[in-house]
This record gives C-alpha cells, structure tokens and sequence, in this order.
C-alpha cells in the first residue's frame, strides 16, 4: 500500500471535520438563548442566566445559578478632561497590597469597534476567582461588560469535543471561536449612538466609622449629599493624588464630624468609570491650613494617596482641614 495513503486518510478526515464544525450554527453548547435590548445597548445571554436587581451604574445584571458566574452591563458618562487609564487596566503606584492583580490584556475587535478586554485573579476568597473586563469607549462613556466567576470556569464550561475541534482549527490557521457561554454576550454586544444626558455623579464615597456616604461629583461642591472632585487632582485607577472636597455645615454637611476621622480609620471610594472599590486607611487628620490660599493643597502624581479636604473651624472659612489617606486594598466595585 502506498505510504502515503494513511496520512492522507487522516488528513482528509481532519478537513471533514473542519468543515462539519464550520457548517454547523453557533450552538456548541446547545445553549438557549435570549435577547437583551434597550435601545442603547443590545446583547444575547444564556437564558438559563437570572437577571439580578441593577446596581449604581449598571445597565443590567445577570447570575448563572448552576457556575456562580455573574455578570454585569454598565455605562458611565465621562467627567469633562476625564482620560481613562490606558487600556483600562489599572495603573497604580507600587506598594499596594491587594488579592486583585491583572493577569492579560488584549485589545479586541467588538464587531467594529474597538475594545479592550482585561482578565484578573481574585485572591482572598476561599474559592479563588477570576474576572473578565470587556470595555468599549463611545457615546462619550465607557461601557463595561464584566464577568466574575471561579477559577477555571472558562475552560469546564467548554466541553472535550469543542476544545479538540477548535485545537485542529487552529492548527490548521483557522478562525477558532470559543464555545464558553461567557462568550455570547462579546459576539453580539452592540452599542448603538446615542447623546446621553451628563451625569454629574461618578461615584460615592463612605466613612464606616462615621456612618456616611456622599456622592461624588465634579462640577461642584455646592450640591446635596455630595462631595465635590478637585479638578486639579487625579481620578482613581491613574497613580495619583485624589482630592474630595466637603462643606462642613451647609448642603448637607459632608464632612460636619471630621474631626473625629481618627488615624487607622477607612475610607471606601466606590468608582463608577473603572468599575472598582479603593479602600484607603487614615493616616493623618491634623492638617489644618491658615495659609492655605498660598500653601495650597497639592495632588502628586505616582502616590496612591486620598485627601479630604474642608473648611475650619466649623462654620468658618478661616483655615482648611485636611485629611491624609493612604490606598490599602483594590477590589471589584460588586
């Protein structure tokens, strides 16, 4: 028998099974689906997915009860001169200690449109997880699809076969595509144009040992339940200084009891543009300024560093009071 024949066998069973795979509809995991579509935004999901309460930003939250992935849409409106960190992956000075570090980056073709799309290992849970950050730049805000689930849920979620016939694909040069449930959503996101309306609020921020939370804002200060960004100062997630400025006896008094923030306190900046929770610790409250019209406050690039800033004493513009934070942990904003 020619010696050739055998390899040609093969070779030719293997292109069958190209074909047969490349024929057939995208259902490698018999997967229902549904449709999501707001006008705005529009997506598949696996229907066995249970959508959940939305929260702050989001436009649409899912679970899947059988893995314990969870999923949530969101949308932010950027702050003018808002620049986000570069791929939105987190750029932070050295020194912080926390269980959520990047693992890869890539930047994605999102039918048409250019996104980024970030994957990390979350530590410190008795089951380690990871998650999957998909962001898409437009209508002037950043869209966020992001996918928590345990570790190694991406590859269990693929059967044998799919990951077979998918290896011969890309042996062979061909376009390989995942059969992973958590895929479905990236393959049919589409984010129609639309004008949104400014949104002043892009986070919050809260003083556990004092029970508060304020919003926070960058237009200004001089609104309700809110504290108020210094445009001079960094945004988080871009290694720099943070400033948050607070009356202390009008519009709802933000920052009425700073004297009692004690060194070794948290603060918590919940941020809604990367989708992210910053705790910070306490490390000074005796910053009291006279001079501050000419000793201004500053905001240094390359530290991790929060300020509270108010006027001093109580109902007086006498002096400034600042309080000094340190960044100790990064977390998932949910």
């Amino acid at each position: 028998m020619n010696k050739y024949f055998y390899p040609i066998i093969i070779f030719c069973v293997l292109l069958l099974t190209i074909a047969w795979v490349s024929g057939s509809t995208n259902t490698d995991t018999n997967t229902e689906i549904k449709h999501y579509q707001n006008g705005e935004i529009s997506f598949d999901y696996p229907a066995s997915w249970q959508q959940q309460p939305k929260k702050e930003n989001q436009i649409a939250a899912f679970q899947d009860p059988e893995s314990g992935l969870n999923v949530s849409i969101s949308r932010q409106v950027m702050p003018p001169g808002y620049t986000p960190p570069q791929n939105l992956v987190l750029n932070l000075a050295n020194g912080v200690k926390n269980d959520f570090k990047p693992t890869s980056q890539q930047t994605i073709n999102l039918n048409g449109t250019t996104a980024y799309e970030n994957l990390y290992k979350i530590q410190g849970n008795s089951t380690p997880l990871e998650q999957k950050e998909i962001w898409v730049q437009t209508n002037g805000a950043l869209y966020s699809v992001i996918l928590k689930y345990p570790e190694g849920y991406q590859s269990t979620n693929s059967s044998f076969l799919s990951n077979t016939v998918n290896s011969i694909k890309s042996f062979f040069s061909l376009n390989s595509q995942t059969s992973s449930d958590s895929d479905i959503i990236k393959k049919s996101l589409k984010i129609a144009p639309a004008k949104l309306d400014n949104a002043a609020v892009f986070g919050s921020v809260a003083i556990p040992t004092l029970g508060v939370k304020w919003n926070i804002r960058y237009d200004t200060v001089n609104a309700y339940n809110g504290v108020y960004h210094y445009s001079e100062s960094f945004y988080p997630g871009s290694n720099g200084s943070i400033g948050l400025l607070g009356h202390h006896t009008t519009y709802s008094a933000p920052l009425n009891h700073v004297e009692l923030i004690k060194p070794g306190d948290t603060v918590i900046v919940r941020d809604y543009l990367t989708q992210k929770k910053y705790t910070y610790v306490v490390v000074s409250n005796d910053d009291i300024r006279y001079d501050y019209a000419v000793n201004t406050i500053k905001f240094p690039q390359g530290t991790n560093e929060l300020v509270l800033g108010t006027c001093w004493p109580p109902g007086y513009t006498t002096a400034e009071r600042y309080v000094h934070c340190q960044l100790s942990s990064v977390e998932p904003i949910n």
